[in-house]
């Protein structure tokens, strides 16, 4: 997917007063999230890897306005648990999320009904290729590449927190990560990645990708700053016109008692 169209993507969001840097944020921060629930239930890294990768696919073609990123994480993960044959029970992901998340308000057929939105936001492409193996093959072909391997692989899995796996090879992933490495190992690859059959400026891309993370994401946002920018393209349910003018009249503390309790109670839906 070219790097001009993810730059396009996601209008709605935008129309509503999301910037960039707010959409990156919050891709971060899902990620993050993802793996968190991906290491609650002891799935491997690849499934989490491939979840990350649906969930920046769907909003490449969708927007937060349109599905919540709270239940669409969760279902690129169970989904992405059957596509890598780690298949973990619909129901333990559901218990897994309340006990991360108390406030989570979905239930079961929600989960089950994302999965289904999910499938038709991809159009069930589902095969993602891992660079995982394709960086264990360069590191294998040439023994003076063996000292990049341990910031090559951290790199590798820093890399899911940005937009490159769904833009680049899985080859061109592990090539921008070994040379990623090899700057901070202070080794000059250049002339070994010209023997490489590969545009190096997709190489340089995938390290400045990781390189603007570490400088602007390194630490994702909290759950009350992913409430708020939510709350921007997806405001809590009103009540209808009706319903609120039956609600007893407030005042005084306890009016503000009870309004400080329900804004509690939304951030906490949020996150």
């Amino acid at each position: 997917m070219p790097k001009e169209r993810l730059l396009q993507s996601q209008q709605e969001d935008r129309a509503k007063g999301l910037s960039e840097n707010h959409i990156q944020q919050l891709k971060v921060y899902f990620t993050q999230y993802i793996y968190d629930v991906a290491n609650s239930i002891k799935l491997r890294q690849r499934v989490a890897a491939t979840a990350v990768v649906y969930f920046r696919r769907l909003y490449a073609g969708s927007s937060f306005s349109a599905h919540d990123p709270h239940l669409v994480a969760p279902g690129c993960l169970y989904l992405a648990s059957k596509v890598e044959e780690s298949v973990v029970a619909a129901k333990l992901l559901l218990a897994s999320m309340k006990r991360l998340r108390p406030a989570w308000q979905y239930e079961l057929k929600d989960l089950l009904d994302m999965e289904m939105v999910i499938l038709e936001e991809l159009d069930t492409h589902l095969v993602v290729f891992s660079p995982y193996l394709s960086l264990a093959k360069i590191l294998e072909s040439d023994a003076q590449l063996a000292d990049l391997g341990q910031n090559a692989w951290a790199a590798l899995n820093d890399v899911y927190r940005t937009d490159a796996p769904i833009i680049h090879a899985p080859h061109v992933l592990a090539l921008g990560c070994l040379y990623l490495a090899s700057v901070i190992c202070s080794r000059d690859i250049t002339a070994w990645l010209e023997g490489v059959d590969v545009d190096t400026n997709q190489i340089y891309a995938v390290s400045l990708e990781l390189i603007s993370v570490y400088e602007c994401y390194r630490v994702p946002i909290s759950q009350e700053e992913c409430a708020r920018l939510l709350a921007v393209v997806r405001p809590p349910p009103t009540l209808p016109a009706a319903a609120a003018a039956a609600q007893p009249p407030l005042g005084g503390m306890a009016a503000g008692g009870q309004q400080a309790a329900a804004g509690g109670a939304a951030v906490g839906v949020m996150g």
